[in-house]
């Protein structure tokens, strides 16, 4: 390509670069890096689906892109997450993705695209990769090679797309696989899939979910080629197997003999029988989920043995009756019967049951949970036992005496009214134990005597109004969650202080006072809910997270100008204002400067002390010069657009906004944050409005700063929601702005036209002014005698042949002797070089050019041939002899038209390689160049 196809590419590159320039300034990516906030919140995309649950260092996700390389351009390399929805470009590439070297997990939504050969190459830590076509446009074109250099991939997911369109024989090259899960890809029969799944020597998990199966047929049965010791049928030593969402109707003998040993079955939703299962050829089962499945009745012990089952997941299967009878239950060892119609569990049964270790019966109808019946039943094995969102009254006297192994108990969300003493009596290792939502109003000496490795007590939202002084006489508590009511009495606090990490309390007035307990010397975070608060001065030292909500009064009794004084070391605060105060909480945010620890800060329903002018905006974040995350919810802070607002805090990392009505964002409010990362509006409003165009043109030119989801952010107007981005881009882009888009376009386009002259037709200028030069020259002074015989134009890397050959045989050689002009001899010593070089031309008879592949290249060799050339137009008598000292084809000399024209008209001297041939060649030219006559002066 010349440099005139070269220039005239960049220069429609240019044009169309600068047309779309608006939106290419910053794809729509987004970064999510997790050191930023992962000790203070879990914040996630949520735009992936379950591909969220994955974990992740540094997580990107891109969102209609079309031009995958700008998109991913200002992505960290160190990315080990990757979500792209809504990929609208034509291909992937191949090696697309290579510069993400530490790339653990991929997912890709898109539609029409084709998967080029190689396209996953250069991942050498990817384990996952998930790829989903778009549910009205499946048309995705893989190639042989598409998955070539996928070396460590161990999951692998494709969703909407029909089975035809990828033949799984192109998975060839996932020698490490895993995982294959096949949603949505229209197949009809199991077969389809385990027909290819000979060449997955590693593969010990399948999923083929939502799917047309309807039918699992004998058919469907590989048999082998070559029968070993496990018999004629194919065994590909696939551990688990899922056939969820699939309408199985049918299930016919033998139809999963390629399956026979399994660790997990899952046919959730499908209305399988299990009675059709014992002839499929399984032959054991570890895990059997069946959730939605519909069953009425289940012989769970029947089917536990007959597969050697260890779990049976029954979730939200309209099971009606705990059947235990029939077959042998002593391998169970997880039983979830959760969200059925269970309406009491009765002793026989549980004691078909002893080996069992967890236990799942929330979301049932029970009124009574009787597992022990007298101190003579015998001990069962259960470690965790759920029985939560039930219909639970009462606890009885040794109700859970059997379950001596337990350690966790939930009965959250009963209608628990009444705890009788002992009622925990034997739970010797329980260390968990969840009441709350219930009814309880009273907690005596005896109500949790014995429990001495209880670690964890919940009993919020309980209607608590009486302690016993001596309820938590014998507990060591860590965490503590409670709701009472007002108590003068506080002395039960004192037996469980001084081992407690975590409390969280929720009652009327709190007090807590130096003259009712001195400190907590391990606690670590205190959640408190209640209007009146008053804290001992030296309680909660080593206090690093604190939750106030519904405070109205926060008072520190022992240091009464700082509500926190007590909290010397604070590092997150969570405050939640009372809807209905104003007043009095202005006194906590006013506080919020005495808190010089503070890393972690979350505002919420201070608006109504903004609105009513409580507190100057400007004062609220003064000094906390080590927060590092901002999250203000219902703030009230409708208004960004002061660069004092944030003016203090110099580590803040993340800045959360969210359930706000925005009214304006200027970019200066964040000039003073340098190490702000990300903003994230979450649930906020803003009007359509071009108030945010500032703010959109600093979000698009900076790479400092990421606005988490912020280019789907919606705007209003006249209640109607549209693209903010589309909005400000469609009709906020002032006059001005046009205006310098145009002069830095222009300014752009002189720059290359520039540089196109420069490399050009700078010397075509030159040589029209040069030959004006002469021409003047040869008018004014006309030269009838000659200084020189000869001028030789030659390239300096040819100066050898020219002194050692050409000079001797012309110079010393004769008679007669010619006269010799060469630039590196005979030039002016300080004259201009093409002053020179006229002149030369000019003074000389002859003009010899010493034609060789180097002297073509020249630029000066050129200008002096050009002007030999007019200087033999405009004599009209010969004066240029053209010597090829190289072998020079016609085909080379093409692209040089001059040159070229020259040689049909005029007859060249060839340089020959044999010596008889060189005395005749320099016989020929001393010929030529003394034929004319000397006529020297």
């Amino acid at each position: 390509m010349n440099i005139y196809s070269s220039v005239f590419l960049q220069l429609l590159c240019l044009i169309f670069s600068c047309y779309f320039c608006q939106s290419l300034l910053r794809q729509n990516c987004q970064v999510l890096e997790k050191n930023y906030y992962a000790q203070f919140m879990d914040l996630k995309f949520d735009t992936c689906e379950g591909f969220e649950e994955f974990n992740f260092s540094i997580a990107v996700h891109c969102d209609h892109v079309e031009n995958l390389h700008l998109a991913l351009k200002d992505a960290p390399l160190e990315t080990d997450w990757l979500c792209l929805t809504k990929y609208c470009g034509m291909t992937m590439e191949t090696g697309v993705f290579s510069r993400f070297t530490r790339l653990n997990a991929l997912y890709i939504e898109t539609r029409d695209v084709e998967l080029q050969p190689g396209t996953f190459s250069g991942l050498p830590q990817l384990t996952t990769l998930w790829i989903k076509a778009d549910v009205m446009s499946n048309n995705i074109t893989f190639h042989k090679d598409t998955f070539f250099g996928l070396n460590s991939l161990q999951e692998l997911k494709i969703s909407y797309i029909k089975l035809s369109a990828f033949n799984i024989s192109l998975l060839n090259h996932l020698h490490l696989l895993d995982n294959l899960i096949l949603e949505n890809n229209n197949i009809l029969y199991l077969s389809e899939v385990t027909a290819s799944l000979g060449i997955f020597k590693n593969l010990k998990k399948l999923s083929v979910v939502s799917n047309w199966i309807r039918k699992l047929r004998t058919a469907d049965c590989l048999t082998s080629q070559n029968p070993t010791s496990y018999g004629q049928f194919v065994n590909f030593n696939i551990s688990h197997l899922d056939l969820s969402a699939s309408q199985l109707t049918i299930t016919e003998p033998k139809s999963l003999c390629n399956f026979p040993h399994l660790e997990r079955f899952t046919a959730d939703s499908t209305g399988i029988a299990i009675e059709d299962l014992y002839k499929s050829g399984i032959k054991t089962i570890k895990t059997i989920s069946l959730q939605n499945a519909g069953f009425d009745k289940f012989q769970i012990c029947a089917s536990a043995s007959h597969f050697k089952s260890e779990e049976l997941l029954l979730m939200f299967s309209s099971i009606h009756k705990i059947n235990t009878f029939g077959g042998s239950c002593k391998n169970i060892k997880k039983l979830n019967l959760s969200g059925n119609y269970l309406d009491n569990t009765g002793v026989k049964q549980m004691q078909k049951l002893p080996d069992l270790l967890e236990l799942d019966l929330s979301n049932n109808n029970l009124e009574s949970l009787e597992l022990c019946n007298n101190e003579s039943a015998p001990m069962l094995k259960l470690v965790c036992l759920n029985a939560s969102f039930n219909y639970l009254l009462r606890l009885q006297k040794g109700q859970f005496a059997c379950l001596k192994e337990l350690k966790s108990l939930s009965l959250e969300s009963n209608k628990i009214n009444h705890i009788a003493d002992f009622a925990f009596d034997g739970l010797d290792q329980l260390q968990l134990l969840n009441l709350q939502h219930n009814n309880i109003f009273r907690i005596g000496e005896f109500t949790f005597s014995n429990l001495f490795m209880v670690r964890h007590l919940n009993l919020y939202e309980n209607v608590v109004k009486k302690f016993h002084f001596d309820a938590f006489r014998n507990v060591l508590l860590e965490d503590i969650k409670l709701t009472y009511t007002f108590d003068h009495d506080f002395s039960w606090w004192k037996n469980i202080r001084r081992s407690l990490r975590n409390i969280s309390v929720k009652t009327n007035v709190l007090h807590l006072t130096s003259d009712v307990l001195d400190e907590f010397p391990f606690l670590e975070s205190l959640q408190l809910d209640s209007p009146d608060i008053a804290l001992s001065c030296a309680s909660f030292a080593e206090a690093k997270e604190l939750h106030l909500k519904n405070t109205i009064e926060f008072t520190n009794i022992d240091a009464r100008w700082s509500p926190f004084a007590s909290f010397t070391k604070l590092e997150k605060l969570y405050y939640s204002v009372h809807p209905q105060d104003v007043s009095n909480s202005s006194t906590i945010i006013n506080s919020l400067k005495d808190i010089s620890s503070l890393k972690f800060l979350y505002l919420h329903n201070i608006d109504s002390i903004i609105k009513y002018n409580q507190i100057n905006i400007n004062n609220i974040f003064q000094r906390l010069v080590h927060l590092k995350v901002l999250h203000l919810k219902n703030a009230g802070i409708e208004r960004l657009d002061s660069k004092d607002v944030f003016s203090d805090l110099q580590d803040l990392e993340f800045l959360i906004i969210e359930n706000q009505n925005m009214q304006e964002v200027e970019s200066i409010v964040f000039d003073s944050m340098p190490n702000l990362k990300y903003i994230y509006f979450l649930q906020t409003t803003f009007p359509c409005s071009c108030n945010f165009n500032g703010f959109l043109s600093w979000l698009e030119s900076n790479t400092r700063v990421s606005a988490i989801g912020f280019y789907n952010q919606k705007c209003l107007i006249e209640d109607i929601s549209m693209n903010f981005r589309f909005f400000l881009n469609s009709n906020c882009r002032s006059d001005l702005d046009f205006i310098l888009f145009v002069l830095s376009f222009l300014c752009t386009l002189l720059f290359m036209c520039l540089s196109l002259f420069h490399e050009s037709i700078h010397w075509y200028i030159l040589y029209i002014v040069y030959i004006v030069k002469c021409w003047l020259n040869h008018r004014l002074q006309h030269k009838d005698k000659y200084e020189y015989d000869a001028f030789v134009s030659y390239n300096t890397n040819d100066e050898l042949w020219v002194t050692e050959q050409l000079l001797l045989n012309l110079e010393q050689k004769g008679p007669p002797f010619f006269k010799v002009c060469i630039h590196n001899r005979d030039f002016e010593v300080g004259r201009d070089i093409v002053e020179n070089i006229m002149d030369s031309i000019y003074s000389s008879r002859w003009t010899v050019c010493i034609i060789t592949h180097n002297y073509l290249q020249s630029n000066w060799c050129s200008l002096e041939m050009r002007m030999a050339t007019y200087k033999l137009l405009t004599e009209s008598k010969e004066s240029l002899i053209l010597i090829f000292l190289d072998k020079i084809s016609r085909e080379e000399l093409q692209y040089y038209h001059r040159l070229t024209k020259l040689l049909n008209k005029k007859t060249y001297l060839d340089w020959p390689d044999h010596e008889n041939g060189q005395q005749l060649f320099w016989a020929r030219l001393r010929k030529i160049i003394a034929k004319s006559g000397r006529n020297l002066k």
